[in-house]
């Protein structure tokens, strides 16, 4: 991919840029700098629209972003220094990313392109139990939910408890281990499912080099999944991380890179994540030259990312990088409630809406009940948000703000209460791998719902 040729560059600006404390990062730079441009560009959060279709404002937005990337850049944990870059360089970056690629391989080969706000092309769609705890023997049979699901393009593993019954400790031999037990694991659940090309996302256990470096050699991840790098918030990197992008980048392996915001953190509300999110895109993408690029962001107390405030920050930051660049992006959506609930449908239902007719090129589904409860996620959700996707892309933003506004009046009450549903043994049958009863009409009654609401779901 030819605009991963700044590698070198990247590494380089990593033990040269301009030295600063982490705190002073967090607390002065990111701070001060994110107040100025939501007064200079005069943003301001509107509780009366979800979904905006205002597209000066977007583009204002998207001015700002790139002026924060300029300004604040990324920091490097390991040296202590900020990598930075000009505005030329961010947007000769911009000019040269990847606005296409194929991910997966043979008959399971999916392409994946950046979309504009209101596209009619239907984005590539990825299920899973995006970082939800697994007990090892019931991976496959989780994993088998989603997998057969057609609407799903390639898919996310979950973190594995244990391996071979043992703790997964960080830097250690364990956390190898670890690692190609989850190809192991992966593969055997795409070859069950008859999709054996099928892109498999990770290494989702990998908190340091070692687990996505090992497992991702010979034998293990292909070129042709989808590897992940993450940015710690706000704005981070690390050796560790670094080195996950030089290796991804040797093997010219997919790369999903992805940044998460705190809601109510060193940017601020709404006004301030907006700005953050779209700058996330641009850092991102000039720092670790992913193929998808992946930001959202996260509500400190009610973990969602479905609320009022995290919709509307995350439809203006998708326009103002859909309208103005050719970036593939994506986004995960993240519930608070769990299977057995028809508040997770409606929170998949309104992230999903929000994100599409805004441009969102990759939404991705789910990481259910705040991810820390074990076992509870489900096929189920992942297929209702790939049909609500597919759906969204007939849609307008006007329309989309309707539906919104409607939907959160449905669940936004009941995100305090956590309700984090059922296990998944006790809303799918282990035999079949089907839902149960209970759950299916859950499902089917929340499609009626959408219909109504004007969603062309089919």
């Amino acid at each position: 991919m030819r605009h991963r040729g700044r590698l070198i560059e990247v590494l380089k600006r990593a033990e040269e840029g301009p030295i600063i404390d982490e705190k002073e990062f967090e607390t002065k730079l990111i701070r001060s700098t994110i107040q100025r441009l939501v007064e200079k560009y005069k943003i301001k959060f509107d509780n009366n629209i979800i979904v905006p279709s205002d597209d000066e404002l977007a583009d204002r937005i998207y001015e700002a972003a790139l002026e924060f990337a300029v300004d604040v850049g990324m920091y490097c944990q390991s040296t202590s220094r900020r990598i930075t870059w000009t505005r030329k360089e961010y947007e000769e970056g911009l000019k040269n990313c990847v606005g296409q690629a194929v991910i997966g391989a043979g008959n399971d080969a999916v392409t994946v392109k950046a979309r504009r706000p209101e596209d009619l092309h239907h984005p590539a769609f990825v299920g899973g139990a995006f970082g939800i705890p697994i007990p090892e023997n019931m991976v496959v049979p989780i994993m088998l939910s989603y997998v057969q699901e057609p609407i799903i393009d390639f898919f996310e593993n979950p973190t594995i408890e244990k391996v071979y019954g043992n703790p997964i400790k960080a830097g250690s031999p364990w956390e190898v281990l670890a690692g190609w037990r989850e190809v192991e694991l992966a593969k055997e659940v795409i070859n069950r499912a008859g999709r054996p090309g099928m892109a498999i996302g990770g290494i989702e256990i990998s908190p340091t080099a070692l687990a996505q470096i090992s497992a991702a050699s010979w034998g293990g991840l292909r070129p042709t999944d989808w590897h992940h790098v993450s940015a710690p918030s706000e704005f981070k990197t690390n050796y560790d991380l670094l080195a996950k992008v030089a290796h991804i980048t040797r093997i010219d392996a997919a790369m999903e890179a992805y940044l998460n915001i705190i809601y109510g953190g060193f940017l601020g509300g709404a006004e301030g994540v907006v700005i953050g999110l779209a700058a996330g895109l641009i850092v991102i993408n000039q720092n670790y030259m992913g193929t998808t690029l992946s930001v959202s962001s996260a509500h400190p107390f009610l973990h969602s990312n479905a609320t009022a405030e995290s919709l509307w920050a995350q439809s203006l930051a998708f326009q103002a990088i859909s309208r103005n660049t050719n970036l593939i992006t994506a986004s995960l959506c993240k519930p608070a409630a769990g299977p057995g609930t028809k508040t997770l449908l409606y929170e998949c239902a309104a992230f999903t809406i929000a994100g599409v007719v805004s441009g969102l090129a990759v939404p991705q589904a789910c990481m259910t009940a705040t991810g820390t409860h074990s076992r509870h996620c489900s096929g189920l959700e992942s297929k209702f948000s790939g049909e609500v996707a597919r759906a969204a892309s007939m849609m307008t933003r006007e329309q989309a703000n309707e539906v919104a506004i409607r939907l959160l009046k449905k669940y936004e009450p009941l995100l305090s209460e956590k309700p984090v549903g059922k296990p998944f043994e006790e809303v799918y049958y282990l035999d079949t791998i089907r839902p149960r009863e209970d759950w299916q009409g859950m499902y089917e009654e929340v499609k009626i719902e959408l219909i109504d609401l004007g969603v062309p779901i089919v």
